[in-house]
């Protein structure tokens, strides 16, 4: 039997998207207002940014929150497959080239930021929403603070509407100091000052992301089904299509492994993406979580409140913490590998280094 959990790719279709409805409201009424607005959407690795870039930009789903959704041109760009301005400019040249016309789209598109502006003055009767996936790679590539100086001039003409949404762990100030942009940059003044952070799913969006797969293969998850998914999962929903997987593929054996057991196979397997999260984390993020593990108070950790305070609402934002009845880390995965990667590590000397 095919599994009917996606787990691994981005999801495609609206009808196998799940949850995330309180950002999809955010998302539109950002873009809907009097004139279109930029925003930043953040997520931990696999916490589902491209799936729900793909989502919001489906025709489907736009005519659902738009009234005038023929208006809008979503252009999606992977960030990650640019190594240079220049791969940006020519991706988005050629899908904005494509909107134009067919003829058009035959062109060599342009690949710096004044050939784009030329084609968002010919289409300056649509609402422009660049979807700019992976903005992190701008930590990586051959990217400078000329290029988002650059991005900020493309929205700021009045000609042209024209708006960007950027998906990435770091928020913007943070990957502007890598790329040597100052604080003080016009750039940060075109974003919308809340950004939609792709937490967990609520208890109800979580129930419907195990019960309706389940149900289309002939299988009933039943309650005790869906709280031993979310014991182990948390509430990301790449960990949870990952658990309900092993779950369904039990229960048509008849057979329901340990809490342990699988939690022990899952925790091997999502273990690269943990320590790519613990890599991203600044220090006082990774005491906290490596303290609230142990079950110890983070009120004892050597930094200032204001600084554990923050940390810990980022990682709530983020999906991996929760706050009912006290701090605790959100499911068995990540507080197992938490454990077992505090308990071989060895104490830091020195300083404690800021991020």
């Amino acid at each position: 039997m095919r599994t009917p959990y996606i787990v691994g790719p981005p999801v495609r279709l609206p009808t196998d998207f799940f949850g995330r409805a309180a950002q999809t409201r955010q998302f539109y009424d950002l873009l809907a207002g009097p004139q279109v607005q930029c925003v930043s959407v953040l997520g931990l690795r696999r916490a589902g940014k491209t799936s729900f870039l793909q989502h919001v930009a489906h025709p489907e789903v736009m005519a659902g929150y738009l009234s005038d959704a023929g208006r809008y041109l979503m252009v999606s760009v992977d960030v990650s497959a640019c190594k240079t301005p220049a791969d940006f400019y020519t991706r988005v040249g050629r899908r904005l080239l494509a909107a134009l016309s067919p003829q058009t789209a035959q062109q060599e598109p342009p690949g710096d930021a004044y050939g784009i502006e030329s084609l968002l003055y010919d289409l300056a009767d649509r609402r422009v929403v660049l979807l700019l996936d992976e903005f992190d790679q701008l930590r990586a590539a051959d990217f400078g603070a000329d290029f988002m100086t650059e991005l900020r001039a493309l929205a700021g003409v009045w000609d042209y509407e024209l708006g960007f949404v950027t998906a990435s762990y770091w928020d913007l100030y943070r990957l502007g100091n890598f790329v040597g942009l100052p604080v003080t940059s016009p750039f940060y003044n075109i974003f919308h000052p809340t950004a939609i952070y792709l937490s967990g799913l609520s208890p109800a969006e979580l129930d419907d992301l195990v019960r309706v797969p389940a149900r289309h293969v002939g299988i009933v998850a039943e309650d005790e089904d869906v709280a031993y998914v979310r014991r182990i999962a948390g509430s990301l929903p790449f960990f949870v299509q990952a658990t309900a997987a092993i779950w369904l593929a039990d229960k048509l054996d008849n057979h329901r492994g340990g809490e342990r057991e699988v939690t022990a196979r899952l925790v091997s397997e999502m273990g690269p993406y943990f320590e790519q999260w613990w890599r991203n984390f600044s220090d006082v993020e990774r005491d906290a979580l490596a303290t609230i593990a142990a079950e110890k108070p983070v009120e004892r950790l050597p930094y200032s409140e204001a600084e554990v305070a923050a940390a810990v609402q980022r990682l709530r934002h983020y999906g991996i913490l929760a706050a009912t009845g006290g701090l605790w880390i959100d499911g068995l995965l990540f507080q197992s590998w938490l454990r077992e990667m505090v308990a071989v590590a060895p104490a830091a000397p020195g300083p404690h280094r800021r991020v």
